[in-house]
């Protein structure tokens, strides 16, 4: 099974405080996280927090861009997968992003991984006043086929033409390392898992809701004659780990991220990975049994960058261990 963690760049002042954690320590976890064995690291793609009315204004957060943060941690790494996790297509344009993705891929030596996802519309309308009335998956579907069709490996120049996405005799060099490079979608809905059977994108899906999006995906994979193992799932929840149950409970709803879920402790131990060391990692064995081989610990429930790296630890040295032993 293959372990991935989030990094801190782009979380404050939605699942934890501002400040939390600056580019010296955004770096350190990068590194940290190859040391401990981690397959991957998942960057967020948030841009303009005055949108969100939840953050608050006394400390404004700090959101380093995702691309560019990529850009830096793959000259810091040797192994560990960098993955835009999700990148907001309809807030990039897409020449650019395909120039960024390329260059990063050849840098990092082919560990650029790109999800794809539609983030919030307050955002986009604020970045895009113009387009306030337009449909953002409308949008993510031409990005998407106009970035694949930037990404191929021919010399030829290509162009597209569609009612948001337009571009004329392009031709990008240097090509992407990775032929082709791994893609996935933030698979919430049903809607992005359609994208994801139809180009062959990664979805990743909560953990509590795998039964059901794993019905959904199968539906859509059998009209193309393929397999559920076509699908490549990846599955998410949020860590909080302790010694007892109870206090794994009571650290993810004291933290901010437990106030900006509101839910009460019973449902978030049933939907994210809560508990003691053995807890977690039945959890984790009973989706590997079940046929998942990747995952990611996409948030931890904590509120200072020195208990998420102890978060971090934990869970690489003692439930990591424990599931691949199963």
């Amino acid at each position: 099974m293959k372990f991935d963690i989030c990094l801190p760049n782009a979380m404050e002042g939605l699942l934890v405080p501002a400040p939390f954690a600056g580019a010296n320590e955004i770096a350190e976890f990068a590194c940290m996280a190859e040391q401990l064995g981690y397959h991957g690291l998942w960057a967020f793609d948030f841009i303009n927090p005055v949108v969100r009315p939840e953050i608050s204004k006394h400390h404004p957060p700090d959101w380093y861009e995702l691309m560019t943060t990529l850009a830096y941690l793959c000259g810091i790494t040797k192994k560990i997968r960098l993955v835009a996790g999700v990148v907001l297509l309809p807030l990039r344009e897409p020449v650019l992003l395909a120039k960024q993705v390329a260059t990063i891929d050849r840098f990092s030596g082919g560990r650029l991984d790109l999800g794809i996802g539609l983030g919030n519309r307050d955002e986009f309308n604020s970045i895009h006043p113009t387009r306030k009335g337009v449909r953002r998956g409308d949008i993510q579907d031409e990005m998407l086929e106009a970035l694949i069709l930037l990404l191929n490996q021919s010399d030829e120049p290509v162009s597209y033409v569609g009612d948001h996405v337009r571009f004329e005799n392009v031709s990008l060099h240097p090509k992407v390392l990775q032929d082709p490079l791994p893609m996935y979608t933030a698979a919430e809905s049903p809607a992005p898992l359609t994208r994801a059977a139809k180009w062959g994108l990664r979805p990743v899906i909560r953990a509590w809701q795998l039964e059901e999006r794993k019905k959904q995906i199968l539906t859509l994979l059998a009209e193309d004659g393929r397999s559920i193992d076509d699908a490549n799932i990846v599955v998410w929840a949020d860590i909080s780990i302790e010694t007892t149950t109870q206090r794994a409970v009571d650290r993810y709803l004291n933290c901010q991220m437990g106030r900006f879920r509101q839910q009460d402790g019973e449902q978030l131990r049933k939907q994210h990975w809560i508990g003691t060391v053995d807890e977690v990692a039945r959890k984790l064995i009973r989706l590997k049994r079940a046929g998942i081989e990747h995952v990611v610990a996409m948030h931890t429930a904590t509120d200072t960058y020195s208990e998420m790296v102890d978060q971090a630890a934990v869970f690489a040295e003692e439930v990591m261990p424990l599931v691949e032993r199963a």
